[in-house]
C-alpha cells in the first residue's frame, strides 16, 4: 500500500469526520466535492434526489445551504478557474439520458444568484444512452472564455449496458470533444484482480488529486452490475499507469464504497490536509454509517488516533457520528440511495 491510499484510506485517523452528512435545509449531500471558498471557508456542491445543491462552511463538519445550482441534475463537481471564477459541472438528465452541463460563474455571488455568463450541454458523442459523472482535470483560461479549455473526466454508457471511462475537452465554451478511456478502465480491472476481484459492474464517478507532485485518479469500480455493496474505490497513478484497491477503513467497518472525491486544502487551523468524500451505499454500510461520510486526514504529521464514539438511537433510528478530534456528538440518520446510472 502506498502512503497516499493509506491516508485516504483510514477514515479512523481523521482529524474531524462526519457520516451521513446533511445540509442546514435537510437536504442529503450526496457525491459532495468540496473546494477552497474564495470567500473564506469553503464551498461543497451536492445532490439530493435530481437537485444540485451548494453549501458553505467554516469548520468542514456544519454546511449552510446556499442555493440550488442545476436541476434536474446529479453529479455536480465544482473548481476554481484562478481568476475568481468558478466552474460547475454537472449529470444533467431531463428524462433523455445524462449529458454533460458545464457552467462558468464570474464570481460566487454570481453562483449563488444562478446567473452562470456561459453554459455548455455537450452532446452525448460516445453512448446513445448515458454519458455523466463529470469531474474536472484541468483547466486553461489563459485571455477569456472564448480561448479557454476545460478537460474533463466522465463516463460512458457502454453499449447502454455498463459505464466506462472517457476524457473530453470543451474549448471556449462552445466546441467539445470525447474519447474512450480504456487505459483507466484497464488498469482498474488489473487492481481488482490482484486482489482476487473482478469488475462485472460500472467504471463510474472519479475525481483527480495532485499530490507531491504526481496525477492521481480516485475512482470507483462496481464487482457485480446492479449489486450496490460491490462498491470498491480505486487510487490509479497516471504517471506510472497502475492503480490500487484502496482498503478504506471506517468505525463501523463498512464494506463498500462509492463516488470518491478528494481535495488538498488548508483545514480550518492552517493545516495542509487531505479533505475526503464516500459514499457509502446501505447495502455495504455499518449501523450508522450510510450516505455520504466527509473526512479531513491532515498531511505530514502522524496520525491522530480514533475518536470516540457514543451512540443513540432517539425513535428507534440509528445514529451517525461526528468526530472533532477526541470530541464527538450523536446525530440521527436514515440512509440514502446511490442511483444507478
Amino acid at each position: 500500500m502506498t502512503r497516499l491510499a493509506g491516508l485516504l484510506g483510514d477514515v479512523r485517523a481523521a482529524s474531524v469526520f462526519r457520516y451521513d452528512v446533511h445540509d442546514s435545509a435537510g437536504n442529503r449531500m450526496d457525491t459532495a466535492k468540496v473546494i477552497l471558498n474564495p470567500a473564506g471557508g469553503y464551498v461543497a456542491v451536492y445532490h439530493s434526489d435530481e437537485v444540485c445543491h451548494l453549501a458553505t462552511s467554516t469548520d468542514l463538519m456544519t454546511w449552510t445551504h446556499r442555493a440550488v445550482i442545476d436541476e434536474p441534475a446529479t453529479q455536480p463537481t465544482i473548481a476554481s478557474t484562478g481568476d475568481g471564477g468558478l466552474l460547475t459541472a454537472a449529470e444533467f438528465n431531463d428524462g433523455h439520458g445524462g449529458q454533460l452541463r458545464i457552467r462558468h460563474w464570474p464570481t460566487l455571488d454570481a453562483l449563488l444568484a444562478g446567473r452562470p455568463d456561459r453554459e455548455f450541454l455537450a452532446p452525448r458523442t460516445l453512448s446513445a444512452c448515458n454519458e455523466g459523472t463529470p469531474s474536472v482535470r484541468r483547466i486553461g483560461l489563459d485571455a477569456d472564455l472564448d480561448s479557454s479549455w476545460v478537460e474533463l473526466g466522465f463516463h460512458y454508457h457502454r453499449d447502454c449496458r455498463v459505464d466506462r471511462q472517457a476524457l473530453g475537452t470543451l474549448t471556449g465554451f462552445r466546441s467539445w470533444a470525447a474519447a474512450r478511456y480504456p487505459e483507466l478502465d484497464v488498469a482498474v480491472e488489473r487492481a481488482a484482480a490482484a486482489v482476487g476481484e473482478q469488475v462485472r459492474g460500472n467504471i463510474g464517478d472519479r475525481d483527480h488529486l495532485r499530490y507531491l507532485g504526481r496525477d492521481y485518479d480516485l475512482i470507483e469500480a462496481q464487482g457485480r452490475r446492479g449489486d450496490f455493496a460491490t462498491w470498491r474505490v480505486y487510487l490509479h497513478d497516471r504517471a506510472a499507469g497502475t492503480a490500487e484497491r484502496l482498503e478504506v477503513v471506517t468505525h463501523g467497518g463498512s464494506t463498500a464504497f462509492a463516488n470518491p472525491t478528494a481535495t488538498m486544502l488548508r483545514d480550518p487551523v492552517g493545516r495542509d490536509a487531505l479533505l475526503v468524500t464516500l459514499f457509502l451505499p446501505t447495502e455495504g454500510a455499518a449501523p450508522g454509517e450510510a450516505g455520504s461520510l466527509l473526512y479531513l486526514v491532515p498531511v505530514g504529521q502522524a496520525a491522530q488516533p480514533p475518536a470516540r464514539a457514543r451512540w443513540s438511537a432517539p425513535h428507534g433510528r440509528p445514529a451517525t457520528r461526528v468526530g472533532l478530534g477526541q470530541a464527538t456528538v450523536d446525530q440521527q440518520v436514515h440512509g440514502s440511495p446511490k442511483s444507478e446510472a
